[in-house]
């Protein structure tokens, strides 16, 4: 996976971190990377959360217990569990989906009873609560585009694994 996981003579990076913030990172990456790895649905957790606050900057938004920092919000995700990336990616699908039936004509004056059914006709894999809270919180031209590169990452990482098997 990442750092944490090389060993060398027996001690991980972070057995071996002698700087205070080397072992600040060390022990908020493993942290991280086991809550995800537990439970990969917890990535998409922390997505969401930093979706919204790219739609309200300056908000104090956070529906987990650990936020990840600058350097795990890349969209490609490459520190994290294939498993966690995938459930990323789904979200990513979905966000772009509601996305576009909150904000396309005909879809975008339709009550929001509606917009769930729409959605659900899409079949998307998210509650219409979760559906709610990314039409509402992850609204943003900035929140879009961030959705919009993870999706565009994810694809790219996806082909060039695809090209890598044959």
């Amino acid at each position: 996976m990442f750092p944490l996981l090389w060993i060398k003579n027996g001690a991980t990076a972070l057995d071996l971190a002698t700087d205070g913030t080397c072992r600040d990172i060390l022990e908020h990456h493993a942290a991280v990377l086991a809550a995800i790895t537990d439970d990969p649905t917890r990535l998409v957790s922390f997505v969401l959360a930093h979706c919204a606050t790219l739609s309200a900057p300056g908000a104090l938004v956070s529906i987990t217990e650990l936020d990840l920092r600058a350097y795990q919000l890349d969209p490609y995700f490459h520190w994290a569990p294939p498993a966690a990336r995938a459930r990323v990616l789904l979200w990513a699908v979905d966000a772009l989906m509601v996305h576009h039936v909150a904000n396309t004509k005909p879809f975008g004056g339709l009550p929001g009873d509606c917009i769930g059914d729409v959605c659900e006709f899409f079949e998307l894999s998210m509650t219409p609560k979760e559906i709610r809270h990314v039409a509402m919180q992850c609204s943003s031209p900035e929140a879009y585009a961030w959705v919009r590169a993870v999706f565009t990452a994810a694809v790219a990482v996806g082909a060039m694994r695809f090209f890598h098997q044959k």
